[in-house]
């Protein structure tokens, strides 16, 4: 389910097919480093990640959420640094 900040800002530039991505690291090293003190979301947590940092997708698995008349669909993922 979406928090409430993420169900505002995500109805911001919804379109007919928007995605979100769910980012699941194992440890503070697999991040960023942590930004959210220069967010203008202060309650979401928000990390830069290296130039050419790939996302992939954990498994095939897509969670469908709508809100207010938007389906949003949630893909979980993990970041892969470039070597």
């Amino acid at each position: 389910m979406l928090s409430g900040n993420a169900q505002q800002n995500a109805g911001a530039g919804a379109s007919s097919a928007s995605v979100l991505l769910r980012v699941r690291t194992r440890n503070f090293m697999a991040r960023g480093p942590d930004i959210s003190c220069f967010s203008t979301f202060p309650a979401e947590e928000e990390y830069l990640f290296p130039p050419l940092t790939f996302f992939k997708p954990c498994s095939g698995q897509r969670e469908k959420v709508n809100y207010d008349g938007t389906e949003f669909t949630i893909v979980e993922v993990t970041p892969n640094f470039p070597s």
